[in-house]
């Protein structure tokens, strides 16, 4: 016996024994075998995968892509599902070769209803090309008759864009009509012209022999009306072709109103007030040309203009020569005038003045002039020289060679506009400034007379005269001042231009 205590109901136990396990003995060499076993059958399931070949059969328009090791389409087929015997179609034919991406196409025996010559019965048939089938069913076809797929079934569009080879797929047919080649006559006026059709309806069969048709055409029978076996005559009155031009807008239009005056009407065109028509309303219509709606709209205006105001002047005898004073101020007045405005088509085409009258009366500026004339001295060096007008101008100089284009020889070479020979103390002015004939004073030059003029001497300039043997150039502004004795009165410039004054 030991001292070791039992455990009391509810306790867990000190120690549990167990007996010892026996660990299993492993062979090295059979785990060996069965890894390398089960490689090569992996290696052969990837070998026999990348072998196979991959192809699409269509069994009745459904396609079923597959990868398989057979070697001929009806292999491929079977492969499918898709039993092969003599009730089935193939294409490829049944011992074709299969090759990568093929598509097959299978079709079993199926029934198809055909409509031909107004009869509709069922056939069963293996066939594709519908006028195979309709040659089964011992329905002939004549020179120009067609079989059309009026309902087949065939790859989705889902399925060709997923394997683009499937566009190729023929319609398996489930539907087809035998079309009968019919005669159709075309009268148009001075044409006549007649050709074989197996188009449905009469629109169907101009469209399709390349007749271009229009809304307006009178067309009998209607191009909606079907063609029946026994052919049709087709008669087409043209509409006459026109373009209307109104309201912003070029309409091309084809009409069988008589006027240009109707077709406006028909279009819902209205003159308005003023409003005309080119041509004229009453003109037959112009085939191939224009038909102008000219939208005219008159206004009165009040136009205003500034009216000027003149300027008076007046003398003053308490102010000097050459002072002026403005003694009342001038305002513009206003002209109105009430003028008729006339738009075509918005683009302004005529303006008459109407009235005119005066809005606002202007008022005329005085101004003052002096008329005191102030004796002055000035220091010369032959001494000193009484003035009576002072001028700021700017002086140039000439000489007979430099005075336009006179040459040696001209009967007037060397000669003042006054007939003066050109030498210094001859001084060319601006008349409307220096009246010719008044004595200068011109400081570095000296006293001279002003006896000629010049196309460039114009306001407050002058040209100061030598021999072409002492000619000194000038160009600068000076003071000038005019000697005694005073002009006449009635020769007198009391008042300078405006535009040459300081």
């Amino acid at each position: 016996m030991t001292n070791q205590r039992l455990p009391l109901p509810g306790e867990q136990p000190l120690s549990i024994w167990q007996p010892r396990r026996q660990k299993p003995h492993r062979n090295r060499s059979t785990l060996l075998f069965i890894i390398g076993g089960l490689a090569l059958l992996a290696a052969g399931l990837w070998l026999w995968r990348i072998t196979a070949t991959p192809v699409t059969v269509v069994v009745n328009g459904k396609p079923i892509s597959l990868k398989t090791h057979r070697h001929t389409v009806a292999g491929a087929a079977v492969a499918a599902g898709a039993p092969v015997d003599d009730t089935v179609y193939l294409d490829p034919p049944a011992d074709t070769p299969l090759q990568q991406d093929m598509v097959v196409t299978v079709g079993f025996m199926r029934p198809v209803i055909i409509h031909a010559d107004e009869q509709m019965f069922i056939a069963r048939t293996r066939a594709i090309e519908p006028e195979a089938i309709a040659a089964e069913a011992g329905i002939g076809l004549g020179q120009g008759d067609v079989v059309r797929i009026d309902r087949g079934a065939r790859p989705t569009s889902a399925e060709i864009q997923m394997n683009l080879a499937l566009a190729d797929v023929p319609v398996l047919p489930r539907e087809i009509s035998v079309i009968r080649v019919r005669t159709v006559i075309v009268d148009e006026g001075e044409s006549r012209v007649s050709f074989q059709t197996t188009a449905h309806t009469v629109g169907e069969a101009l469209l399709n022999a390349g007749y271009t048709l229009y809304e307006a055409d009178r067309i009998s029978p209607p191009p909606g009306a079907s063609i029946p076996d026994e052919g049709v005559e087709i008669s087409i009155e043209r509409a006459v072709p026109v373009t209307v031009v109104a309201d912003g807008r070029l309409l091309p239009v084809r009409s069988f109103q008589p006027t240009v005056g109707a077709l406006l009407s028909d279009l819902g065109l209205v003159p308005v007030g003023d409003d005309y028509a080119l041509p004229d309303p009453d003109s037959p219509l112009p085939a191939g040309g224009q038909i102008r709606l000219v939208r005219v709209l008159e206004e009165t205006l009040i136009e205003k203009s500034p009216l000027p105001f003149q300027t008076i002047t007046v003398p003053d005898p308490d102010m000097e020569l050459d002072q002026l004073h403005e003694v009342q101020p001038g305002f513009n007045g206003v002209l109105a005038r009430q003028v008729q405005v006339r738009y075509e088509d918005g683009i302004e085409a005529s303006r008459v003045v109407m009235g005119e009258w005066t809005d606002k009366q202007p008022q005329a500026r005085i101004v003052a002039y002096g008329t005191q004339i102030v004796i002055r001295t000035v220091r010369s060096d032959r001494g000193n020289l009484k003035y009576w007008r002072q001028l700021h101008v700017l002086a140039t100089s000439y000489s007979p060679s430099t005075a336009g284009d006179k040459k040696p020889g001209d009967a007037r070479f060397g000669l003042s506009g006054t007939g003066a020979p050109v030498t210094r103390g001859v001084i060319a002015t601006d008349p409307r400034i220096i009246p010719l004939g008044t004595r200068l004073y011109v400081p570095g030059y000296g006293s001279g007379r002003a006896l000629d003029v010049g196309g460039a001497v114009k306001g407050l300039r002058i040209d100061l005269g030598y021999t072409d043997d002492d000619l000194t150039l000038w160009n600068t502004w000076v003071d000038v001042y005019l000697l005694l004795p005073l002009p006449l009165p009635d020769e007198m410039i009391w008042v300078l231009p405006e535009e040459f004054r300081f």
